[in-house]
């Protein structure tokens, strides 16, 4: 049993169309066995015949290739008008156009349905016209027999299509809702929001996909106004665009940017986020509701991604000065002096003089608006390429990365130390604090432990020598002094 289940198509409209293909296939056979009008010459009834299995062959095409050329609806009229005028009964080309609707019903657009279904009402009176002798009576193409088959061939036809319609109508719902699932697991431990926002258009894309002629805009507001931040079935040329606020309130207004698209459907999560659905036609509700739902999983993703990012900042930062901590800093530098030369990565570890009395002097507010001041001196310092962070209490450290040797290492120690020791302007108070600064060069060998234990040795003995002073470990005597 599961060995036939994989056998047959997915979904019940492709087993529907198996299930007709195959029920039409049965009665094209039995009409092979019919052909031999005693009416008709030899050469029309094999025209018959083989009119007969060249309708069979585009059922199974039709099947096969999941849709029906639009040259179908004039060719098979034909072939059941010929193939019918060749059977022992010409009345039986009422099942002939009867095994052709029941499949060609299931494909294509509507326009094309009615083609067909027209042409397989005109073929069977046609047929009969052709060949009257049905079984050794003549038959009248307008008699009651006939004619009483237009309407059952009607019926059978508009059956077949609300069959179709409504499959159709329910794989399309599925797949909706497959794409939203999909969309909703992908942004699962997402962190960044522009990769959200990616799988949000995507999956919009994916809803487009199943249904032609929607399009989606998405309008943020910047600085300057509201502009398109993202779409999805549009030219790219749209990206960035700004438009007037009066689009919120008259999306139709967005019609000189799009045009093509009459009817437009918004919602607006906030005064800064709107989205707007535009479509050839009236945009359905479900089809407004899966695109609502998939900006709510962006909004709810973005959210995520930011409530994230301010997790992360605040375990690898230090609440006060904002610095990285002691744990990303030493991550930082160990891929420093992984990838850097030699002699061009160095490490200082800075610790303030006498920090301990303008707590106990000014209170540790004071303090605490110091130690901010003198991070941002230390960044400034630093320059680009180099990363400070505070170690806890009045000690942080600066990482150097592409000098050429110690004496950039060290002019720049220098000026740090004039930096800190500037008095600081803080409420209600001006104070100012030394530094002693140890340095430490990166050496082939030397792992991040032993540099950071050089870099200490460094700066205890600039601080035994006076403090607010400078030294480079491995510096004989007398020592390098601000």
């Amino acid at each position: 049993m599961i060995r036939v289940r994989q056998l047959l198509p997915a979904g019940n409209l492709g087993r529907t169309r198996l299930a007709a293909t195959v029920i039409s296939c049965l009665a094209l056979v039995t009409d092979l066995f019919q052909v031999g009008n005693e009416s008709r010459p030899p050469s029309w009834n094999l025209a018959a015949f083989l009119s007969i299995l060249l309708i069979m062959a585009a059922v199974v095409l039709t099947h096969s290739r999941g849709k029906a050329p639009w040259w179908d609806s004039l060719t098979l009229p034909v072939l059941v008008l010929v193939g019918g005028s060749g059977l022992e009964d010409p009345l039986a080309t009422i099942a002939l156009a009867t095994a052709v609707a029941l499949v060609l019903s299931l494909y294509g657009p509507l326009w094309l349905w009615v083609v067909r279904t027209v042409g397989g009402f005109l073929a069977v009176p046609a047929a009969v016209a052709i060949s009257p002798d049905s079984l050794g009576r003549e038959v009248s193409w307008h008699s009651t027999t006939v004619l009483a088959a237009v309407p059952q061939l009607l019926l059978m036809s508009v059956m077949m299509r609300g069959i179709y319609l409504a499959l159709r109508r329910q794989e399309r719902d599925s797949a909706r809702e497959a794409v939203l699932a999909r969309a909703g697991s992908r942004m699962i431990g997402v962190t960044e929001v522009a990769e959200v926002r990616r799988l949000g258009v995507v999956a919009a894309e994916e809803i487009i996909a199943l249904t032609p002629g929607t399009v989606m805009v998405i309008l943020r507001r910047g600085a300057e106004g509201l502009f398109v931040a993202n779409f999805a079935g549009l030219p790219e040329s749209l990206r960035h665009r700004a438009v007037p606020d009066s689009v919120v309130e008259d999306p139709d207004a967005l019609g000189v940017l799009v045009p093509g698209h009459r009817y437009w459907r918004i919602e607006t999560f906030s005064a800064d986020l709107h989205q707007l659905i535009g479509g050839v036609g009236p945009v359905p509700d479900d089809v407004v509701a899966a695109f609502r739902t998939i900006s709510n999983q962006v909004v709810l993703g973005e959210t995520a991604c930011r409530s994230y990012a301010e997790l992360d900042h605040r375990a690898h930062h230090d609440h006060l000065t904002g610095l990285p901590t002691r744990a990303k800093f030493f991550r930082e530098l160990e891929a420093a002096t992984a990838a850097g030369e030699p002699g061009s990565v160095a490490l200082l570890l800075i610790d303030l003089d006498d920090f301990k009395a303008v707590n106990d002097t000014h209170g540790h507010a004071t303090g605490d608006e110091l130690l901010i001041e003198i991070a941002g001196r230390i960044v400034a310092a630093g320059g680009p390429g180099s990363t400070a962070a505070r170690f806890g209490g009045d000690e942080f450290a600066l990482l150097l990365t592409g000098i050429t040797g110690p004496s950039d290492a060290l002019a720049l120690a220098r000026g740090l130390c004039g930096r800190i020791v500037a008095p600081a302007r803080l409420t209600g108070t001006t104070v100012s604090a030394g530094a002693s600064i140890g340095i430490a060069l990166a050496e082939p060998g030397v792992g991040t432990g032993e540099l950071t234990r050089r870099a200490d040795l460094a700066m205890y003995a600039a601080k035994a020598e006076g403090k607010n002073g400078v030294e480079l470990f491995g510096t004989p005597a007398p020592l390098q002094h601000a």
